[in-house]
């Protein structure tokens, strides 16, 4: 049994190499589908996967439930597979937590069971539950923790993915797109195929990505922060307008709206200290995202702190007025958006 390493799993895959127990989590939701899927279809014969594939797919598993199946002989194949989906083992009572133990260190050689925690998040740093759970999973299964891809890890998969599909798409816009979108892998490879069938040249531009490509909430608020700061009116209250019209949750608007700012304010502290921009990444919580604070700081280049200071002490008494009162929340935000402009006009003067 042993922690694996992503190359290590593919390899096993390709051998078809497998062990009886395999527990797989992480931050990255398209991979461990992706892996899980690849599993299944290798681990089972498709024409009896009814009879010898059995998904729990529940956060209230009945464990003597899965210990029956995983007990089961498989039918016309070489193997049954069991797969809990999104039970949190760091819930369960000590009969609970005996008869994990118990199916997890004794699983017959013609059976498998996966355990993927696809929406649960498995917290080993805190929670001494889970840290127990995870023990008992390197002691007598495959480990394999997916978590999300660095930014130039992504630049090469959209790059790569762009090329597959006939089309030239450079680093520096896969950059952008990533900027645009966000860093999950699944909704990426969604807008770069959408990308791909739109583009009607060889290579794909900056125009292309803005006329398809569906941008994040926040990366949309994002735009709106630096409409505010550059006092752009027109095109902040009609990005304002797209969010709500999107049926955006104010509060979320809002709250990202407050992100930004926030990363204005680090970013200028940093840079006013002496340091680059990218240093916050080292205290802050920017990994794979140190772009944002290189856009903090371009958007912020004509701002002083006082005036951040003062943008989020607005921006906070709205988020105090957006949760408490029963005012037109749209009415809300775009007060906030006055204010905010015209702390920036005052910053000008």
């Amino acid at each position: 049994m042993a922690v694996l390493t992503e190359a290590e799993f593919k390899n096993c895959l390709k051998a078809g190499s497998f062990s009886k127990v395999y527990f797989v989590y992480g931050n990255e939701p398209y991979l461990k589908s992706f892996y899980i899927s690849k599993l299944m279809e290798k681990a089972v014969k498709p024409d009896f996967s009814t009879f010898n594939l059995h998904i729990f797919d529940s956060s209230d598993v009945d464990l003597k439930e899965v210990s029956q199946c995983v007990e089961a002989l498989p039918m016309m194949d070489e193997r049954v597979c069991v797969v809990v989906k999104d039970l949190n083992l760091s819930n369960l009572n000590k009969q609970q937590s005996d008869m994990l133990e118990q199916i997890v260190t004794d699983v017959p050689d013609t059976s498998m069971i996966l355990f993927w925690m696809q929406n649960v998040e498995v917290e080993t740093k805190r929670n001494e539950k889970w840290k127990k759970v995870l023990q008992l999973f390197e002691k007598n299964a495959d480990v394999l923790e997916l978590n999300k891809r660095t930014s130039s890890q992504l630049v090469k998969i959209l790059v790569s993915g762009a090329k597959k599909r006939g089309k030239n798409l450079s680093d520096r816009l896969a950059g952008y797109l990533i900027t645009l979108v966000g860093d999950d892998l699944n909704v990426l490879l969604n807008e770069t195929e959408k990308l791909c069938f739109f583009c009607k040249e060889e290579t794909v531009t900056k125009e292309d990505i803005d006329a398809i490509v569906t941008k994040s909430v926040e990366a949309s608020v994002f735009d709106l922060a630096r409409h505010i700061v550059s006092s752009d009116s027109d095109r902040a209250f009609r990005t304002l307008s797209a969010l709500i019209a999107s049926k955006t949750d104010p509060i979320n608007i809002n709250a990202a709206l407050i992100s930004a700012y926030v990363d204005m304010y680090r970013a200028k502290v940093f840079v006013t200290s002496g340091f680059q921009a990218t240093e916050a990444a080292k205290y802050y919580n920017y990994r794979n995202k140190e772009f944002r604070l290189r856009n903090a700081l371009r958007d912020a280049s004509k701002v002083d702190l006082r005036h951040l200071r003062a943008c989020l002490d607005v921006l906070a008494d709205t988020d105090i007025k957006l949760k408490s009162t029963s005012a037109d929340k749209r009415i809300l935000l775009e007060e906030t958006v006055v204010k905010l402009m015209l702390e920036s006009n005052n910053n000008a003067l």
